[in-house]
């Protein structure tokens, strides 16, 4: 990658949440699903890359994914709300958390919405998952279930692929806020950010160990919030009020770490989503300034993409990120939409 300084300009300290237009037509219902079609993406006009030219570029917008139907309802649902005095609820209130499943499918938690959004990458279809929760946050996909975290509620909750409840697991378990959570080797490794600890789980929901503590040393944390995991097994945790991001084993033994308080290019004032490509770069979202960093694998800053803001590869507050291959997709929380961009391997 080609190394790129930016000056990070701060984002106002009130933010202004814009809201996703309503759902669509009323969707068939079966079980916790709701069925909505085909998945609808913005239009682009001008090609938007990082770094700016001449420079070669990286990293470059694709599309937003919203739920296809939203834009046909709006005009209709806000009229009927005006009327009803109802609440207009919309298509996603709070995109969060991100996992890629098998045959191309994108589980998005809704942190507001009470729900997992399915996004059919491959062949562009949409559905919805109804969940039992107060607050989704982290999501991940075992054995053709999925694993969501409900922040506020304590839990983290198994569904299978219909999107029904298995089991779910909370204070039982020890946990007291579970937020980031990533699955591999038949273990679960759920971020337990008021305990400051990273728990890991068996697919059925059993304890299996813990470790970390409170503390800025190595291998201990200040509220951990989101969790990766590269090829080689080690994970990536953003310990977001130690302003860095730790590399450890899959057991928990430290291995190394970056990241410090400050603003400038690499710097992690706030650092949330976390993900690491198939060449070891590892993307960390700040979500202070609304940018994605990327680093090398030893966590030197590269290169950084995207901006406060509404347009084309803009964030207002961007939170969780997940890479499959050279795509990225980025949730970005306040504007109600998934953004997706492909990273630009090298020339040769």
């Amino acid at each position: 990658m080609v190394p790129i300084r930016r000056t990070m300009s701060v984002r106002a300290a009130t933010a202004a949440t814009v809201v996703a237009v309503a759902l669509a037509s009323p969707h068939a219902q079966t079980g916790g699903v709701e069925r909505g079609g085909r998945t609808r993406v913005a239009a682009r006009s001008v090609e938007r890359v990082w770094p700016d030219p001449p420079a070669q570029a990286r990293i470059r917008f694709v599309t937003s994914l919203v739920p296809q139907t939203s834009a046909r309802r709006s005009l209709l649902r806000r009229l009927w709300t005006a009327v009803s005095g109802g609440s207009d609820a919309p298509a996603m209130a709070h995109p969060y958390g991100m996992a890629m499943g098998p045959l191309g499918r994108l589980y998005v938690t809704d942190a507001a919405g009470h729900a997992v959004h399915v996004y059919d990458v491959r062949a562009g279809g949409y559905s919805k998952l109804n969940v039992d929760g107060e607050s989704l946050i982290g999501v991940a996909t075992l054995g053709g279930r999925l694993f969501v975290t409900d922040s506020v509620g304590g839990s983290v909750i198994c569904l299978n692929a219909a999107g029904r409840k298995q089991w779910a697991v909370g204070a039982e378990a020890g946990l007291q806020r579970p937020t980031g959570i990533v699955a591999a080797d038949d273990r679960l490794h759920v971020v337990d950010t008021l305990a400051h600890r990273i728990v890991t789980l068996s697919p059925e929901g059993r304890v299996i160990g813990s470790f970390g503590s409170r503390g800025n040393e190595p291998g201990q944390f200040n509220y951990p919030t989101n969790i990766a995991r590269d090829r080689s097994g080690r994970l990536y945790v953003t310990d977001s009020m130690n302003f860095r991001v730790q590399i450890l084993t899959s057991e928990g033994r430290y291995i190394s770490d970056f990241g410090r308080v400050g603003d400038g290019s690499g710097d992690l004032n706030r650092p949330k989503g976390v993900a690491v490509d198939g060449e070891g770069h590892v993307y960390v979202v700040e979500g202070l300034h609304d940018v994605v960093q990327i680093f090398d694998s030893e966590g030197h800053f590269l290169l950084s993409f995207g901006e406060p803001g509404h347009g084309d590869g803009e964030f207002w507050l961007a939170t969780g990120i997940a890479i499959v291959g050279d795509r990225i997709y980025v949730a970005d929380s306040s504007n109600g939409r998934v953004e997706v961009f492909d990273y630009l391997r090298e020339e040769r």
